[in-house]
């Protein structure tokens, strides 16, 4: 049982009192409804990552509760004209925040009795709702904002007092934060809040210092300041140098009957406050945990010590255990940000004083350590949660998430458009192919996701919803082959011992079976923007050598062939001579093969056999199409497969446009 801040012990055996749902109508991104979403968030207990691109809506939530619930630092949070939702030329000129808190213990629910709300289920809430009024400018006078917090669902109770303030408030971490001069002496210092919170702290405001057995250590903060200021008083330095003052000068310097007299002692007076404003907190040098020395270190780890001080007060104090944390990975090295991530997930579990938490952030690195269940994607200023009830996700993918994905897939978090690819030479090749068509993912915000070969199926489920009617809007395309064999390529690929391989092997309609097959597992009734675009023939490099690239395939492959036979070290001579080679030898192959299904065959074939990286072709390709020999733009889209053409169109927003046969936007 600990001592609560209203005298009574808080028992921590059941419930942690947390925030559980956040409401914003007409707050900055957030509008009411008909003019912008409004904010409706319901929090995990634990941990809540929020991720999604700038300006999606990330800090506009973190300052919502800010703003109603305010912050143990005891910074002044108010309103002002911009906060208020503005929806083209019109701003509204009022707005709501509403948080509403759970879990409070007995002891907690009887210090805020009155403000309490009585839900239908027997339970009891704590519903804080602020309301806002934009006032018109008067005569010489700007805008002002007329703000009220009540208590009660739609702030139908009373105002809100002080034990409800000093029992909510919330821990705040903003970005980029300046760790180092927070944990420094003065006034009102970080540290001094942090240790005048803490539950240890109670009796040390009084002094046990004996007066009369001054030899005696006492054992409260304010005692021991006394000891010390009796001791230093008694120092033969400190006594010769107030003696030197009072008798050779002050004295001189009195009138009769008025003594001047001097004490040197330690500054101000000992009250606990002031005390705890000349602490501060720093790190040691590094290799030496003994030394008492000073020593700069860098911002990261002060970065980190300062989280970690604040995380002592979260556990140790028996209020609201809320902490929001703006891009914790500010100043942090990949590796250490993955360290900090672990922390809090393991402070927000389960225990004797669980840890709520809210953190922004921009660093796949953190993205790619959190538990995807913790995510709420904020897209557009709507969130998305990523819970088990809330995705298509099943129960194992959650696993297998959380084991492949690393920073390089995490960016389809902070993406506009995402393109789910099997292998490298997708990864490599795409993205040029669409910057030279004119559809560059780079101005259309989209990530490409290498998930090497497996589990696409696993990664788009992210981006599905249980509900049909709460698509996200990003536009997701998984890239796959086809896997069903030309039969023009038997002359180098062998017959399974069972099972079906060849075009030929399929009875007809059984081939078209199966590519619908392979959309099916994603697109499902509510699959939303993710769609699945299967190779029209077999493989990207066969399909593209087969639609209109066949040249600048079978050069990029007959480089990487040679660059495989020479350890991939080719020097840019060996370069040019082998494309020297490969203008002749084009000119023949070209003449031999009598269908685009022959010669694309042949170009493919050294790929399938191993005498060539797919990766190291896709790589060569770009570059040539780089060169702009292959056409670029609407020529260039004419000649890619169809299945690209589609995937390009859908991830640049535009699915409407149809996309012919024949080659080119219809």
């Amino acid at each position: 049982m600990a001592a609560s801040a209203f005298g009574s012990p808080v028992d921590q055996s059941g419930e942690i009192m947390y925030l559980h749902r956040v409401y914003a109508q007409n707050f900055r991104a957030f509008g009411d409804g008909e003019n912008g979403p409004i904010l409706d968030w319901e929090l995990n207990k634990g941990m809540n990552v929020l991720i999604g691109e700038n300006d999606a809506g990330k800090t506009t939530i973190v300052d919502a509760i800010r703003q109603v619930l305010w912050t143990t630092s005891f910074e002044y949070v108010r309103l002002f004209e911009h906060d208020f939702h503005i929806s083209g030329s019109n701003r509204a000129v009022t707005l709501i925040i509403e948080a509403t808190l759970k879990d409070l213990s007995p002891e907690q629910e009887a210090s805020v009795l009155e403000w309490l709300t009585y839900e239908p289920d027997g339970s009891r809430t704590l519903i804080l709702n602020l309301q806002a009024r934009l006032l018109p400018p008067q005569a010489k006078r700007r805008s002002r904002i007329d703000t009220l917090v009540r208590a009660g669902r739609n702030g139908t109770g009373p105002e809100i007092g002080a034990a409800v303030r000093d029992l909510v408030r919330t821990t705040y971490l903003r970005p980029l934060r300046d760790a180092e001069s927070e944990l420094k002496p003065g006034r009102l210092s970080r540290l001094s809040q942090i240790l005048g919170a803490h539950t240890l702290i109670a009796e040390q405001e009084k002094s046990d210092f004996d007066k009369v057995n001054p030899s005696v250590v006492p054992t409260t903060l304010v005692g021991l300041m006394e000891h010390a200021q009796h001791h230093i008083g008694k120092h033969d330095v400190v006594k010769t140098v107030q003696k030197n003052i009072n008798e050779n000068y002050l004295q001189r310097m009195s009138f009769a009957g008025d003594d001047l007299m001097s004490e040197i002692r330690i500054s101000g007076d000992l009250s606990l406050t002031l005390i705890l404003e000349r602490f501060e907190l720093s790190l040691l040098p590094p290799g030496d945990m003994s030394s008492s020395e000073r020593c700069a270190r860098g911002l990261g780890y002060n970065n980190a010590l300062f989280m970690a001080t604040e995380l002592v007060l979260l556990r140790e104090g028996d209020e609201l255990g809320l902490l929001l944390v703006e891009e914790p990975e500010a100043h942090l090295h990949p590796q250490l940000q993955a360290r900090v991530m672990n922390l809090l997930e393991q402070h927000a579990k389960s225990g004797q004083r669980p840890v709520q938490v809210v953190m922004t952030t921009h660093s796949p690195s953190l993205a790619a350590s959190a538990a995807i269940e913790f995510m709420t994607l904020v897209h557009k200023a709507k969130t998305y949660r990523l819970r088990p009830e809330d995705t298509r996700l099943a129960r194992a993918d959650y696993g297998f998430l959380h084991r492949f994905i690393d920073a390089t897939k995490s960016n389809l978090f902070f993406a506009r458009g995402v393109v789910i690819v099997e292998g490298p030479a997708e990864a490599l090749l795409l993205p040029v192919i669409a910057e030279v068509v004119g559809l560059s993912f780079g101005r259309f915000g989209i990530s490409v996701v290498n998930v090497g070969g497996v589990g696409l199926y696993h990664y788009a489920r992210i981006f599905q919803r249980l509900k049909i009617d709460e698509c996200i809007p990003i536009p997701v395309a998984c890239i796959t082959d086809r896997d069903i064999v030309p039969d023009v390529a038997k002359s180098y690929v062998s017959a399974p011992k069972k099972g079906k391989r060849f075009e030929g092997d399929y009875l007809p309609g059984e081939a078209a079976e199966t590519v619908k097959r392979k959309v099916d597992r994603v697109e499902v009734v509510g699959a939303g923007n993710v769609k699945v675009f299967v190779a029209d023939h077999w493989t990207l490099e066969y399909d593209l050598a087969r639609a209109g690239l066949a040249e600048l395939m079978y050069h990029a492959i007959q480089l990487a062939v040679k660059a495989h036979a020479r350890g991939e070290r080719l020097t840019e001579a060996d370069e040019a001579a082998t494309l020297a080679e490969a203008a002749i030898s084009w000119v023949a192959l070209k003449a031999d093969s009598a269908t685009s299904e022959a010669l694309a065959t042949t170009i493919y074939q050294p790929l399938y056999e191993g005498d060539a990286s797919k990766a190291v072709a896709a790589q060569y390709a770009a570059n040539l199409l780089q060169a702009g020999q292959y056409g670029t733009g609407q020529a260039l889209l004419g000649r890619l497969p169809t299945y690209l053409k589609q995937s390009l169109l859908h991830l640049a927003g535009t699915p409407g446009i149809e996309v012919s046969d024949a080659g080119g936007a219809a």
